[in-house]
């Protein structure tokens, strides 16, 4: 899937979103598995896995290790601390540096990223699948308001 101006597309992959997927705690082994699955898909487009580093104390004691490992191999990139706007501000950050190299860029993730086409997720059996051609830039609303109930 080419670039919008000849470039290339790259994929944003929540590790947050992927990892945590219809399971009630995040797996670091379901994002490898989704990645691989997006790659063999989709072979054209560039992958990069943004995280927010808290998601490593969110992982089993047992993947926090792997983790750790993908960021020294660059297989994970996570949004530095003290980022403007948080990772949120620091995905959109990335997503215009591509942008601005040319290349369309499409996010999958379960936010609303200003200007950036979010793609949907779903699996068929054991195989994940990525609907990037049917991604759509996705209204951003407002933080939600949470209230304590009263207690009766």
């Amino acid at each position: 899937m080419p670039g919008g101006d000849g470039g290339t597309t790259v994929v944003l992959l929540d590790a947050d979103t992927v990892a945590g997927w219809r399971r009630s705690s995040p797996s670091l082994a379901q994002l490898h598995h989704a990645r691989r699955d997006l790659r063999a898909e989709h072979p054209d487009v560039r992958v990069a896995v943004v995280a927010d580093p808290s998601i490593k104390w969110a992982l089993p004691e047992a993947e926090q290790d792997a983790f750790e490992r993908d960021i020294v191999n660059r297989d994970v990139v996570c949004a530095p601390a003290g980022t403007s706007e948080g990772t949120d501000g620091w995905v959109r950050a990335v997503a215009a540096r591509a942008r601005a190299n040319g290349d369309r860029v499409v996010v999958v993730t379960d936010r609303a990223v200003a200007g950036v086409p979010v793609a949907r997720l779903r699996r068929e059996g054991e195989r994940f699948c990525f609907d990037l051609a049917g991604a759509r830039e996705v209204e951003a609303r407002g933080a939600p308001q949470w209230r304590r109930r009263r207690r009766g």
